[in-house]
């Protein structure tokens, strides 16, 4: 075999040579061929032809359903306008034929579906070809379907498929359509069955030869485009949807995503699973703080109060306390037997140094020594007086610097005492500074709380867009909370009237005109009766005038400007129209520019506030606060000039206070200075004279040492013998007190050790003792650690402070513990609620409580898998596998437009021996690349990830590479906007047919548009480019004749003359095809001359066709 021959597996290995012809067709109640029916045909041409409806197409549909794959469209006339599924409900199908569906009618019902047969009962069809070969071998295949009446869908129905070597007459399963076509009945009447649409398709190729090595359905596919009759423009167009089949490269590139999808969708979920990792690793933290925090809690509990003598925390108290109180107390005995000891060491000591200070003593007076004792007495006295002196002397100089004074002899401090004196008698100068002080200090507090109010009104009027006072403001506010109303409900007149800009002088006078007729509330007076008594219990410390309107008044224009209504603005409310004839009636004052011109106006106001009303008027009162206007800018103007004023006198007011305050305290020190003074006198301040007694007295002992050497030696030694009876003595009185103090202290010990003892006994009855956890957390929280050199006393006194504010510290770690137990639930509620909006399921709860368990559950199913673990190398891994997908889709694009090329030359072949044209003409296919610079950059980028993919070494690498291969993919996806052109390698090539001379192979004619052509030239063109097309698919390109000859052709042939209709048939009939025509009545006289059997096809009133022969093949 050629190389050709085994690649597309032109003939298969079993051929004799043989060529099947269709013999006859039968139809048992398929569409309007209602009972059985026998159309036999002509071994070279066969034509069926009859008007619209007749039947050509029914016919030609058997042929589909019997020999097509199921997802076959019928080709039949009332589908080729229908664009939907394969024999879809819409369409013709085996269904509606079977039953001979005329027409659909609406009724009452619904639809009605008028039908040749099975109206509410069961009903069958069958379909059957009988082929003979060139050696009188027969061949008949057959379905049939059995329909019961409940039938809807092909799928109710029973199916048939059935085959036998030789002739079989369909009427032998009538008495199979009585066992509803059971499989057992069916082999009865002589038929071998088949389970599948496939097995019978193998079963149909295999004994008909059609196609080689599998090929068969591409041949019947090829079959019935051509029967279909397609529409077609250009012989690329003819060549790609008659010829050529779908690339492989569609199912690689297919595969290519699919297996990219897989593996990303792996990695997506190795990825998810991290992320579920990390948002669930933290629960496991929280959960051992949540119980840890719990525990606490049960502990704390379990302790009680340190205030309870009864509790777990006093009994430790205790324990402690007892520990460290025998300590104390045996430091106590130590430090007692020491004390006692050194009291007795000293005082023997002290009373050896007594008597030798004794025995010196005698000495000294023996050597006259009673001059110097006298002379030393005295000196001592003075000493004594000087020392006191001194501290008087420093008190009489402080009061001498504070009056700023020098006093130097008796005489100038008698003088300075006797005007103290008097100066103190003075008791209403003290009185005029303070009065001072208070003045000043009184008028400063009045001015910090006048600009505190004041700016407190200025932050509220700059909120408001009104100038009503704060008191009236909020008395209005509570009437109008009791009635149920807002403020705009229940407005002041001021707030609903403002004084125009050109008159803005007038607003004083305008306000005191007006006087209270301005602050009284307008209430509707719908609401009148309900407002007075909801506001009957209100308690107001301001009292407010109210008055019911009408609020249906309309708004008036321009009033007269020389009037006081008519110098206002109005805010538009439901009260306006009320107001301005309020104000028009009662209060229509002109405004006159001197007092001279009231008495010419029944009603005048002047421009300082006087009003006239005949012989009556008005004159005087403040109007410092305008209180009208909708708008709050004037008095945010005035409140703003007010506080500028009030703090510039507040500060001269602070410094008034300063110089005042000082002043006082300058009096209040001279003062003191003079008590000083005036308490002293001349001898206890004179320190100098007795100075000079001092130095007369040192003189003496010198004098009298200088004598007598020996005199100074013993004194010297009697000084010592006293100094050291005085340390002594000291030491002991020292020693004694320490020993009263330990006495008292180890009594107190003593005590607090008995005290403890009785609350351990008791706790011991209770049997009631302290877990190492309990003791553990109080040790850590109270017991500080201390070295071996803290004294037990030490210890006793670190734990009594740290124990002084036990229970509020107990409390704090309770508190503490509270919230890190609540803190860390509400976080584990957070981290359960973030995971469960992230990636919902409704098994899982965000509930601390009950589904914590699921949480980790999950988290150790996830760590166990350790999918979140293997990114990494599975990046990897998908690169390579991708890479290897991306390597074996660019040589498929290779591969297939190879195929494309090599696919032409058996077609050419066949078509080098057919005439086209005339006699001294071929007709070949050319097909020629089509040049794209998406298409190269698409095939140029698949090689460089390629390598890209093998050279990548980091992390980083690759990442970048995985996202250029993924982009990659994205454009072979079918979805992608470019799929077809740069994967569906016919759209790569472009196919044209040019005639050649048969002797030289010169070029004559290039064939591409085939619409150019009139209708006899492409039909000619079309045959013989899909004659030689099918002859290569049935496996044929080399033999004599097409082991399969049928060809059914529906409505095909019908445009041409006799000439050209002549060489289509000629062109079918030299490449050794039988052909079945269907033509319509007014366009098959061109066909006629050519064909050896003629049907005319009929339909009878009732909707029942058959088929009549004109020229009949011999019985």
């Amino acid at each position: 075999m050629t190389m050709l021959e085994t690649l597309f597996g032109l003939i298969p290995a079993a051929s004799r040579g043989q060529q099947w012809v269709a013999e006859d067709l039968q139809l048992i109640n398929w569409g309007g061929y209602d009972g059985t029916h026998r159309v036999r045909f002509a071994p070279t041409a066969t034509l069926l032809c009859g008007g619209s409806g007749s039947g050509k197409s029914t016919l030609m549909d058997a042929y589909v359903a019997l020999m097509m794959p199921h997802t076959t469209p019928f080709n039949g006339a009332s589908n080729g306008a229908v664009v939907g599924r394969p024999r879809g409900q819409e369409q013709r199908n085996i269904l509606s034929y079977g039953r001979g569906k005329l027409d659909e009618s609406r009724t009452d019902e619904g639809t009605k579906v008028r039908v040749l047969r099975g109206d509410g009962v069961d009903t069958w069809t069958a379909i059957g070809m009988t082929w003979a070969d060139h050696d009188g071998a027969r061949f008949t295949a057959v379905r049939a379907w059995y329909f019961p009446a409940a039938a809807r869908t092909l799928d109710d129905a029973v199916k048939v498929r059935a085959t036998v070597h030789g002739a079989f007459d369909l009427r032998q399963l009538e008495r199979a359509a009585q066992s509803h076509l059971s499989d057992s009945a069916v082999r009865a009447a002589g038929l071998d069955t088949l389970a599948t649409d496939r097995e019978f398709s193998a079963r149909l190729h295999a004994v008909l030869g059609i196609g080689a090595a599998g090929a068969g359905s591409k041949a019947m596919s090829l079959l019935a485009r051509i029967q279909a009759g397609q529409q077609i423009t250009t012989v690329d167009d003819l060549y790609k949807r008659m010829v050529l089949e779908e690339p492989e490269t569609l199912a690689v590139a297919d595969a290519v995503v699919t297996h990219f999808d897989g593996l990303e969708s792996t990695r997506t979920r190795m990825l998810e699973a991290r992320q579920q990792v990390r948002a669930l690793q933290p629960i496991r933290g929280m959960k051992t703080r949540i119980d840890d925090a719990a525990e606490r809690l049960r502990l704390i509990d379990a302790l009680g109060r340190f205030g309870d003598p009864e509790s777990r925390a006093s009994l430790w108290r205790a324990q402690r306390r007892v520990d460290l109180l025998e300590a104390v107390e045996a430091e106590l005995r130590d430090r007692t037997h020491a004390t006692d000891a050194l009291v007795r060491e000293r005082q023997a000591l002290a009373d050896a140094a007594e008597a030798e200070r004794e025995a010196l003593g005698d000495v000294l007076r023996a050597a006259g020594g009673d001059r110097l004792d006298a002379a030393q007495r005295e000196l001592r006295t003075l000493e004594r007086r000087l020392a006191g002196m001194q501290r008087d002397r420093e008190r009489f100089e402080a009061a001498l610097a504070v009056l700023s004074v020098e006093v130097a002899t008796e005489k100038q401090f008698t003088a300075l005492v006797a005007e103290a004196r008097r100066t103190l008698a003075d008791t209403g100068a003290k009185s005029a500074v303070r009065d001072a002080f208070v003045a000043a200090s009184s008028r400063h507090t009045d001015l910090r709380q006048q600009l505190a109010a004041l700016e407190v009104e200025h932050r509220r009027t700059q909120t408001r867009d009104d100038n009503i006072p704060p008191r009236l403001h909020e008395a209005r506010e509570a009437l109008a909370e009791a009635a149920g109303l807002t403020a705009a409900e229940l407005p002041f007149v001021a707030e609903l009237v403002d004084v125009r800009t050109e008159f803005e002088p007038w607003r004083g006078a305008f306000t005191l005109a007006l006087g209270g007729f301005a602050t009284t509330l307008l209430v509707d007076a719908a609401h009148l009766s309900a407002f007075r008594a909801a506001i009957d219990s209100v308690r107001l410390s301001e009292r407010l005038r109210f008055e019911g309107v009408p609020t249906d008044l309309p708004e008036r224009g321009a009033l007269d400007p020389a009037t006081l209504p008519g110098r206002l603005e109005f805010r538009s409310s439901h009260f306006t129209g009320w107001l301005q004839d309020r104000l028009e009636q009662q209060f229509a004052f002109v405004c006159v520019d001197a007092a001279s011109e009231l008495s010419q106006h029944r009603m005048a106001l002047t421009i300082s506030g006087q009003t006239s009303q005949g012989a009556r008027g008005a004159h005087g009162g403040s109007a410092r606060q305008s209180i009208l206007g909708f708008s709050s800018r004037v008095r945010l103007t005035e409140l703003g000039e007010q506080i500028v004023t009030v703090r510039r006198d507040l500060t001269a007011a602070k410094a008034a206070v300063d110089e005042a305050a000082a002043a006082l305290d300058a009096f209040d020190d001279r003062r003191g200075a003079l008590e000083k003074i005036a308490d002293l006198s001349w001898d206890q301040v004179d320190v100098a004279s007795v100075e000079r007694d001092l130095d007369r007295w040192n003189e003496t002992v010198v004098e009298v040492t200088a004598g007598n050497p020996r005199i100074a030696e013993l004194q010297e030694q009697i000084s010592g013998a006293k100094a050291r009876v005085a340390r002594l003595r000291e030491e002991i009185g020292g020693a004694k007190t320490e020993q009263q103090t330990l006495a008292a202290r180890w009594a107190e010990i003593t005590d607090d050790v008995d005290a403890a003892q009785i609350l351990l006994e008791r706790a011991e009855d209770r049997e009631m003792t302290l877990t190492p956890d309990e003791v553990a957390y109080l040790d850590g929280l109270f017991v500080a650690p201390s070295g071996d050199d803290v004294s037990p006393s030490q210890r006793l006194a670190r734990f009594d402070a740290a124990l002084e504010s036990a229970s509020k510290r107990l409390l704090e770690e309770q508190r503490a513990t509270q919230e890190t137990w609540s803190d860390q639930r509400e976080s584990l509620r957070r981290t359960m609620t973030a995971f469960t909006d992230r990636w919902p399921s409704p098994n899982l709860l965000a509930d601390p409580d009950e589904a914590l368990g699921d949480f980790e559950r999950i988290l150790s199913e996830l760590e166990a898998s350790g999918l979140h673990e293997l990114e990494a190398e599975w990046r990897d891994s998908l690169l390579r596998l991708s890479g290897n997908d991306l390597t074996s889709l660019d040589s498929a694009l290779t591969r297939a437009l190879r195929e494309i090329r090599e696919r032409i030359a058996p077609i050419n072949d066949i078509m080098q021996d057919l005439p086209f044209y005339d006699d001294d003409h071929r007709l070949q296919i050319v097909p020629r690349e089509s040049q794209s610079e998406v298409r190269k950059r698409f095939r140029r980028e698949l090689r460089d990830v390629r390598a890209a993919i093998d050279a990548a070494s980091t992390d980083e690498e690759r990442e970048g590479v995985y996202g250029r291969m993924a982009r990659l993919i994205n454009r072979i996806r079918p979805t992608a906007p470019d799929f077809a052109d740069l994967v569906d390698v016919r759209n790569h090539v472009r196919v044209s047919a040019e005639r050649f001379r048969a002797d030289t192979g010169e070029h004559v004619a290039l064939y591409d548009h085939i619409g150019e052509k009139s209708g006899g030239e492409s039909q000619e063109l079309i045959a013989f480019i899909v004659g030689a097309a099918l002859r290569y698919q049935l496996g044929d390109a080399g033999s004599e004749r097409p082991r399969y000859a049928p060809v059914f052709l529906d409505e095909a042939l019908i445009k041409a003359d006799a000439h050209f209709t002549k060489r289509a048939i000629g062109a079918w009939r030299g490449l050794g095809f039988q052909l079945v025509i269907g033509a319509p009545n007014d366009k098959y006289s061109a066909i006629e001359p050519h064909v050896d059997v003629e049907y005319d096809i009929l339909k009878d009133t009732r909707g029942r066709s058959w088929a009549k022969a004109k020229v009949g093949v011999p019985g």
